[in-house]
């Protein structure tokens, strides 16, 4: 297995139920805004990948007719089959997989989704590769995650910011970066919404499990931030200094997959 699954599977295997706690990933306004995007009939089968808690695919199961979870980490995958049963969708499964190397057919699917995972992905090229080929001719890919604004210094803070607190975070990505992998695999782009991402940061640090050393060293960078780094993410701190919130810049984008020219 490579370090960087390894990573992941480290990070997330630590606190699995605080994912499927969170609000944030609970019923965040954005799984709205992805059922939305599509018009469901019922007859569609979905693949989520880096499924996590479960909560996209649970989110699409009335909708559709078979939703499957794939997560790289064994207790994530327990924690989103518990909370399935728990609430009888039948029609939804999880398993343990990579999303690099996806252990599907080709053009299995008419939807594949990913939310708040793409950022761990070691090889996102490969992924793209990979969404393309288990997605049926005109399938939809619909992803969901946080960004890193085009200006360079942007970029570095937030990217760094999120290596400090999660080892396991590879990068966010910029929307034109975004755009060129869309491209490269034949998807159409389009942004279905944009927002800020309100981030409490006690909850934030304790999800992560991060070590009380590199807390610090989070609240010094945080403190220390540039003014821009601190407008563009509204760090808010308390009267002691101390960080009480910020945001990050997420996305919702969709492609279909087109036909093949000649």
């Amino acid at each position: 297995m490579a370090d960087a699954e390894r990573s992941v599977q480290k990070q997330f295997a630590k606190n699995p139920e605080k994912y499927r706690d969170e609000r944030l990933f609970s019923s965040g306004t954005d799984l709205k805004q992805m059922i939305d995007a599509l018009p469901l009939t019922g007859r569609e089968k979905v693949l989520d990948i880096g499924s996590g808690a479960g909560h996209t695919a649970l989110a699409f199961a009335p909708f559709v007719k078979q939703c499957i979870g794939l997560d790289l980490t064994e207790d994530m995958v327990r924690v989103a089959t518990d909370l399935a049963r728990d609430r009888r969708a039948e029609n939804v499964s999880f398993r343990q997989g990579n999303a690099e190397q996806l252990p599907f057919q080709d053009a299995s699917f008419d939807i594949v989704t990913c939310r708040f995972a793409a950022h761990h992905f070691a090889d996102v090229r490969q992924v793209m590769r990979e969404v393309k080929r288990v997605l049926k001719t005109k399938g939809i890919f619909l992803l969901v995650d946080h960004y890193a604004p085009e200006d360079e210094v942007l970029d570095a803070f937030i990217n760094e910011l999120d290596r400090m607190r999660d080892p396991s975070h590879v990068r966010e990505y910029s929307l034109s970066e975004w755009e060129r992998l869309f491209a490269e695999n034949g998807f159409t782009y389009e942004k279905i919404y944009q927002w800020d991402l309100p981030i409490h940061f006690s909850r934030w640090i304790e999800r992560a499990g991060t070590p009380p050393d590199m807390e610090k060293k989070i609240v010094s960078f945080l403190q220390t931030a540039t003014p821009l780094c601190k407008d563009t993410f509204k760090i808010e701190l308390d009267a002691s200094g101390d960080p009480l919130s910020f945001c990050l810049k997420a996305v919702l984008l969709q492609g279909m997959k087109q036909e093949k020219t000649q």
